[in-house]
């Protein structure tokens, strides 16, 4: 008799199932192998704790004072925000810095004062308590001469004319500006104002020529001058990470190679912070010059800032930390000014 191929297949399964349903210990016990005794898994390695960030400023020599400073704790200021100070000796001479430093994807900078007025920086921070607040532009007899930009709107404007006689010279000459963009980028350069108030910004400075007056052809590169905040000063001393002489194009009588307290602005825009400046002078600290601008410049190269200007210096010079001041003021008690600069 033929059996059909089909039917043979079930019943070899069936015999099959039978077999194994026979060789366990026990009735219909069916016992599986622990391939695992043979092939044993390691346990999993911990996870390696992370390294520590090294904070760039300290591998440059600077203190971290910011959990240790006087009117400081842990809380004192946000986490985006650092205080440091550099107290040894630079380029051959002795220092005593001070520099904050902000993360501006977290930080606001921002501009006090008005075209006119006097405020002690503790009296900017009475009406406006700002985390840190140094001194702004250059002012003569309670007004500024420096340009104040806030929430786009011109306050002032740098001054447009200077003159050493004030008689038969006349220089018209754009002055350095440190600005932030709408978009929260920084720019420095080169600013002035035409009497029918049109602010103009240039990639460099103009150099002095009796009676030129600056406008949207000359210098080369003229744009108008779109910011959201803008602090002026003089001079630029630092772009494209190079430092920049334009203090005489500025027509700026600051004694530039003299040994002064000084306070400049700048920005590492390659990691998007802002560095705020002081240093100490006149002999207020014994073995503390003060700094040349040029040695400001480099400093400020020195601590990563492809950009920065200088602010003015000598007595106004000031930084305060929480309404703490830092550097002994040369004037020995803060001097009265009309602009400043703020961190939140």
């Amino acid at each position: 008799m033929k059996i059909n191929r089909l039917l043979a297949i079930p019943a070899a399964c069936l015999a099959l199932s039978f077999a194994f349903t026979s060789c366990g210990e026990g009735e219909g016990d069916i016992q599986w192998w622990d391939w695992s005794q043979n092939n044993p898994q390691p346990e999993p390695e911990p996870e390696p704790e992370p390294e520590p960030v090294a904070d760039p400023y300290v591998e440059l020599g600077c203190i971290d004072v910011k959990d240790t400073y006087e009117g400081l704790s842990s809380a004192s200021l946000p986490e985006y925000m650092g205080v440091y100070t550099y107290q040894q000796e630079f380029e051959g001479k002795e220092i005593k810095a001070f520099i904050a430093v902000a993360d501006m994807d977290k930080a606001k900078f921002s501009v006090l004062g008005e075209a006119e007025g006097y405020n002690t920086p503790s009296e900017f921070y009475a009406a406006e308590p700002h985390a840190i607040i140094i001194n702004g532009g250059f002012f003569w007899d309670g007004a500024s001469l420096s340009l104040i930009c806030r929430d786009g709107e011109i306050v002032c404007p740098n001054v447009q004319v200077d003159s050493p006689d004030w008689t038969d010279t006349w220089y018209y000459m754009p002055r350095g500006t440190f600005a932030q963009r709408e978009d929260g980028s920084f720019f420095t350069g080169w600013v002035w104002t035409t009497v029918p108030g049109q602010t103009i910004w240039y990639p460099t400075s103009m150099p002095l020529e009796n009676g030129r007056v600056p406008d949207m052809t000359y210098p080369e590169g003229a744009q108008e001058f779109a910011a959201q905040t803008a602090i002026g000063g003089g001079p630029v001393l630092v772009l494209d990470s190079k430092v920049i002489n334009s203090y005489e194009d500025e027509y700026l009588l600051i004694n530039p190679t003299d040994n002064r307290p000084r306070t400049a602005i700048g920005i590492d825009a390659a990691n998007n912070k802002i560095i705020y400046f002081v240093c100490e002078g006149d002999g207020m600290t014994s073995g503390i010059p003060g700094m040349t601008l040029e040695d400001v410049a480099n400093f400020m190269i020195f601590l990563g800032c492809n950009e920065a200007l200088n602010l003015d210096g000598g007595g106004s010079s000031c930084m305060l930390i929480n309404g703490n001041q830092t550097i002994k003021p040369s004037d020995s008690k803060e001097r009265s000014v009309v602009s400043a600069v703020a961190l939140d």
